[in-house]
């Protein structure tokens, strides 16, 4: 018998609210990631959410898209409110206003290719330097028709320790199995400010990073493997 073929198309969509920068601080805004499964069409895939805030005063909030991997044929941005961005501005900053919500969609136009795109949307309150962000996965495969989808083994990124800190930190990534992982420290900005590759066993692993260079700012801290990818914030003082 002659199995027909199709594209599906799975994404996997994890919201991962960080700590505000100053402990005990109310949040100002939340970055809320709404849609949880496909949306759109052979050609476009988009994911929405909204920013909304918390508060009684406006906020400019910087939006930034970090890409960690993506077709080439691929064309990926994102619409903030009422601004669609062109795929190679990464970086937005709006005003939102008091007990506003904006709005926001990360838009892929796949052209049908079969791949994998990771992006993690970083959104800072430039005032407080609060952060709230969203780790987003979208696989697109060709399967048969009674072919089924697993969503990629989980893996744990502990708390970042000291934190705030003026010299190391500390943290330990649970894997279920051994691969490769990165590990990536942003500035809140998106820009790559330490890049480290790791072979790494099943289990507890204990990693240490000196951050005495780095001038005292806020950071995020992003480990990628098994297809997923998680952040934790740290704050360097001197």
């Amino acid at each position: 018998m002659i199995r027909k073929t199709h594209k599906l198309f799975k994404i996997i969509a994890l919201a991962l609210g960080l700590v505000a920068t100053v402990f005990g601080q109310i949040n100002n805004f939340e970055f809320v990631q709404s849609d949880s499964a496909y949306v759109g069409s052979d050609t476009l895939i988009a994911l929405h959410g909204e920013i909304i805030s918390l508060t009684t005063a406006s906020q400019q909030i910087t939006v930034t898209r970090v890409t960690h991997e993506i077709p080439s044929t691929w064309t990926n941005s994102f619409c903030v409110g009422i601004a669609c961005l062109p795929p190679f501005i990464s970086t937005f900053t709006f005003d939102l206003a008091e007990t506003d919500t904006a709005d926001f969609s990360l838009d892929t136009f796949t052209h049908e290719a079969v791949g994998i795109g990771r992006w993690t949307i970083f959104a800072v309150d430039s005032t407080t330097m609060e952060v709230d962000s969203v780790n987003i996965t979208m696989e697109v495969v060709t399967v048969s028709v009674d072919g089924f989808f697993e969503r990629p083994e989980s893996f744990k990124l502990s708390p970042v320790y000291p934190n705030p800190t003026n010299a190391s930190v500390n943290f330990d990534l649970n894997l279920l199995h051994a691969g490769e992982y990165e590990i990536v420290l942003y500035s809140l900005d998106g820009r790559e400010v330490m890049t480290r590759n790791y072979q790494l066993t099943s289990g507890k692993n204990h990693l240490q990073w000196n951050l005495q260079g780095l001038p005292s700012g806020n950071y995020i801290l992003s480990s990628t493997g098994a297809g997923e990818t998680v952040s934790r914030q740290v704050s360097v003082i001197k």
